[in-house]
């Protein structure tokens, strides 16, 4: 059986931001054959332009008047395909959507197919399936409840679709004249499926028809659903009411009374609890008033009326094929991520998602969440925030002799990643850090990559801690560090950001595993472009020479020699200013600055201290400092190196770990050698860059050349692909090695999923 065509449908009024996401969320869609239009109402925010950057690619339409049942026929009439579909500005549709809702059509006894439909949380049902009276009343029914025997002419209930998630056979909606324009806000669906079981047909469910409903703001609700206005609703609900219960008059005038009565009760009770103030009820009053009087006048002058309002003379232009992605679909787990965490590996995580995303890949993010689990698509990606799975942690811990702590968020992944198989998943990369993805390391199905960071191992000889507790060392570091091992032995793709995390990795546990490793070169985002004033920051401010010290107040981040060389800079360069970042004082963080006979910063009218600040805080210091020193006896990588020569500063490092590959020696910065005079050497360079303003201003703009020419996001993502196409290939010996998903086996298998 040939799939039908479908039309989707976005209505749009000044949801320019949630429009932008919901027309990305269509790329993922799996299904060969579908158009994409677009109806902007009469829109004052940048709904245009956002519509216009797909121009070419949708089909865009207007429509002059804040009227969802005339924006749907305006979208109706431009459509080519088979099937109408309809889709809010506000939501994202499940990979499979298409394919679950094209199912039921095998049967042309069918009018209308909806799907089931997920609130903001993303875990939890806004609709299922929901059954309708003629006076517009609704009533929720199970999910296993069968609607076919309600779908009858003159039936008193019948099946009710929900707008964002609903479909209808395009000559069927012309055969009935599409929807209704009084129908300005609410019922405009429930009215066209009552009309369209009355005029024969069947509408139906299908379960698997996923939408994720994001609940935006609007022109006549705020975010917590409390409404502005009143009157377009009960214009829909007395006008429903009146044109198709009119039968029994005086239960139909009951029916009303009681609409009134509710509402008054409703808008009392939001006053009574401070949610609107009483003007405000007074307004939300006479809404009902007024919307009942015209509703319900139109609706006695509409009775038997079996069309709507669509123009049947409009023609439409061809079909326009949406163009769907070509990439993968791509999973990154990371238990911190922005904006509660901002850590190395929760903002890499961050850009290689929207990185990825740029490219045309469906990316899923699987992230921790403390309180309570959610799903959304946003800046065009998903975001998974789940729990840790207590339930399941003893399996994991038993299977994979991990401690309690990692086992819980090891069995919440893996049980997310269950869950992504329905979108299609071709690749699940973690980080080696907590070995996050220990528990789907082994999955067949899906293409695995271990990114790799500092491990337990190697930051072993900075924790003194760890070894003070030999039993937490016993049960949980060794235990981590043994799977560390284990991970690296096997893991079939390994993606790296620098040579130093290689080798040391090599060297920490006598490994080999190059021949499976992918270089990727961390990157960040252009500050300058994120907000294009910093540009003039390090110009505007007054003081001569200012150094920025950026990390944590332990050993090793170097605070002991960051502070005995920035008190020998202050001594010797009365102009020069400098500004902590990343932790407080704490009395451990006091005695390094006392061993290092450098107290006096702690009250030095020269210094600042700003603790923890936001990124948008962090990219403005870099932005005004001339020089950021980053004396860590061990890093990884070093993205604060490259966050600070994105903003043009130049970086004093000590020659460590991925710091090597990151600062050119004399172009970018200063490399530093480790040799135990590490602190008078990072002094000496940071005097020699104060008193000279040509060598200053060199540095700046070399450190600026490396950031474009190295250290872009689109730089890391293009070097890291190679390494998710290589995992994708190997999860399935069978498939070809250019990868593509425009894959007939994939639609096969969501036809027997959907049974087609």
């Amino acid at each position: 059986m040939k799939l039908p065509s479908f039309s989707i449908v976005i209505n749009t009024y000044n949801r320019g931001k949630e429009l932008a996401d919901t027309l990305l969320s269509l790329r993922g869609l799996d299904y060969p054959d579908y158009e994409v239009i677009v109806v902007n109402g009469p829109s004052t925010d940048d709904s245009q332009q956002v519509i216009d950057g797909w121009a070419g690619k949708v089909k865009i339409r207007t429509c002059p008047e804040a009227n969802l049942s005339m924006s749907r026929n305006i979208g109706i009439e431009a459509a080519s395909g088979d099937i109408v579909a309809f889709l809010d500005d506000d939501a994202a549709p499940h990979s499979k959507w298409l394919q679950a809702l094209a199912s039921p059509y095998g049967d042309r006894r069918v009018g209308a197919v909806g799907g089931f439909t997920i609130d903001n949380s993303g875990v939890r049902f806004q609709v299922r399936k929901t059954v309708c009276d003629r006076y517009g009343n609704a009533f929720d029914v199970s999910p296993f409840f069968d609607e076919r025997p309600l779908c009858v002419k003159g039936t008193p209930f019948y099946p009710s679709l929900l707008g964002t998630n609903s479909s209808f056979r395009r000559d069927v909606l012309r055969q009935i004249g599409g929807f209704d324009n009084i129908f300005a806000y609410l019922l405009d669906e429930t009215d066209v499926c009552l009309r369209i079981v009355d005029a024969g047909y069947q509408v139906l469910y299908a379960p698997e028809a996923l939408i994720f409903h994001q609940f935006a703001e609007s022109h006549i609700r705020t975010p917590k659903r409390i409404p502005k206005t009143l009157y377009p609703s009960v214009v829909s609900k007395s006008y429903f009411i009146m044109r198709h219960g009119s039968a029994r008059l005086d239960e139909a005038n009951r029916q009303l009374e009681d609409y009134r009565a509710e509402l008054h009760r409703a808008n009392a009770w939001l006053a009574d609890h401070s949610e609107i103030t009483r003007e405000h009820q007074t307004s939300l009053d006479q809404d009902v008033a007024w919307g009942i009087d015209r509703g319900s006048v139109a609706g006695m002058q509409a009775v038997g009326q079996p069309l709507g309002d669509l123009d049947l003379e409009k023609t439409t232009d061809p079909f326009l094929p949406f163009p769907k992605t070509q990439g993968l679909q791509i999973a990154l787990v990371s238990q911190s991520f922005p904006p509660d965490n901002d850590s190395g590996i929760a903002r890499w995580t961050s850009m290689m998602a929207a990185g990825f995303s740029k490219l045309g890949h469906v990316v899923h993010v699987i992230a921790r969440s403390d309180k309570e689990p959610s799903v959304n698509y946003k800046n065009g990606y998903w975001i998974h925030r789940v729990v840790p799975d207590t339930g399941l942690e003893s399996v994991v811990m038993a299977d994979h002799k991990v401690p309690p702590n990692v086992a819980g968020w090891a069995a919440a992944v893996r049980r997310e990643v269950e869950s992504l198989k329905t979108f299609g998943l071709d690749v699940l990369s973690f980080p080696i850090w907590d070995v996050e993805g220990v528990a789907v390391a082994d999955d067949p199905d899906i293409g695995i990559i271990m990114s790799l960071h500092t491990s337990y191992a190697m930051a072993m000889p900075f924790k003194p801690e760890w070894s003070l507790r030999p039993i937490y060392n016993h049960m949980t570091v060794q235990k981590i560090i043994r799977k560390e091992q284990e991970l690296l032995e096997r893991t079939p793709v390994i993606l790296a950001n620098s040579n130093a995390i290689i080798d040391d990795l090599t060297n920490a546990y006598s490994i080999s595993f190059r021949d499976r490793t992918v270089l990727a070169p961390h990157g960040t985002w252009d500050p300058f472009e994120l907000k294009p004033s910093r540009r003039n920051l390090r110009g505007a401010r007054d003081a001569a020479f200012q150094v920025a010290y950026v990390g944590r107040f332990e050993p090793r981040k170097g605070i002991d020699v960051a502070a005995r060389a920035l008190k020998l800079l202050l001594d010797a360069v009365p102009e020069a200013t400098v500004v902590f970042v990343g932790d407080e004082v704490s009395a451990n963080a006091r005695e390094y600055f006392v061993d290092a006979d450098a107290e006096a910063l702690l009250t030095h009218p020269r210094v600042s201290f700003r603790g923890m600040v936001t990124r948008e805080e962090l990219d403005d210091i870099y932005a005004t400092c001339d020089t950021t020193l980053m004396p860590s006896r061990y890093e990884s990588f070093g993205l604060v190196a490259i966050e600070a020569m994105a903003a043009g500063a130049s970086v004093v490092a000590l020659a460590s770990g991925g710091l090597k590959e990151v600062v050119s020696d004399g172009v970018s910065g200063y490399l530093v050698p480790v040799d135990g005079n590490e602190a008078d050497v990072c002094a000496r360079r940071l005097i020699d860059i104060a008193r000279d303003r040509q060598l200053r201003e060199r540095l700046s703009q070399g450190a600026r050349a490396e950031f474009e020419n190295r250290f872009t996001v689109t730089s890391m993502v293009e070097q890291a692909i190679p390494a998710y196409e290589k995992a994708a290939r190997r999860r399935n010996v069978n498939e070809p090695e250019s990868h593509s998903h425009d894959r007939s086996l994939a639609a096969l298998q969501v036809e027997d999923a959907v049974g087609g």
